[in-house]
């Protein structure tokens, strides 16, 4: 029997209902980002058996990354890096506000801002990021006999980042992809749909747990 333990404060787990609570909502399912990536992934994608994926999340302050084998958690590493690395390296080159900061990583331009070195500054503030994700990439081959990984799926706020796959494919050999977190979603009309997939990338584990219903094993 393989076996998952998963542990988490409970002060963590009170602050989060707590908020849904003053939401006006009442929770009754509490997941863990990486099984909630795993289930958009099952929902949106076909599983073959044998086959390794690895699901990246990069946010604004976490890496969740977790690897599959046919649709099977065999590998989860959450590390305390994330997006706000490129933030603060805008803002400390630039001397820009937060927001403004946060326009330039989307790609959008501000004034008396050079796109050139905007594109300089977000490369060097990677490669910390990049380090870590290569690091989690070779200790899973190292562990289990050398065996690959056959794709990436991205997500998260640096998924939004132009190139930011095709660099993750060239650093770790893995040919990399953004996640379609709504593939197999049927969107209603009255949705604009040119916002949806411009934030699909950030959707990954809100999908993955909005899909879960009271009595899931």
């Amino acid at each position: 029997m393989d076996v998952v333990l998963v542990a988490v404060k409970k002060d963590v787990i009170n602050e989060y209902i707590s908020v849904v609570k003053e939401s006006g909502l009442n929770p009754l399912i509490v997941d863990v980002d990486a099984f909630a990536h795993e289930n958009m992934y099952g929902i949106n994608y076909d599983i073959e058996p044998d086959r390794n994926v690895a699901l990246l999340n990069i946010g604004a302050s976490t890496i969740n990354m977790s690897i599959l084998k046919g649709g099977i958690s065999v590998f989860t590493r959450d590390s305390s890096l994330g997006s706000n690395l490129h933030t603060e390296a805008l803002q400390r080159e630039f001397n820009l506000s937060y927001e403004n900061a946060e326009k330039l990583k989307r790609g959008e331009l501000i004034e008396n801002v050079d796109p050139d070195s905007v594109g300089h500054v977000i490369e060097s503030a990677s490669e910390e990021i990049l380090s870590e994700i290569v690091r989690s990439v070779e200790y899973y081959r190292s562990t289990t006999m050398h065996e690959d990984i056959a794709e990436v799926i991205l997500s998260g706020g640096c998924a939004l980042l132009p190139n930011f796959a095709a660099i993750i494919a060239e650093k770790t050999g893995v040919e990399t992809k953004v996640a379609e977190p709504f593939r197999n979603i049927r969107i209603p009309k009255k949705f604009d749909l040119s916002q949806i997939n411009e934030i699909a990338p950030i959707m990954s584990i809100a999908v993955g747990l909005a899909m879960r219903k009271q009595g899931d094993r």
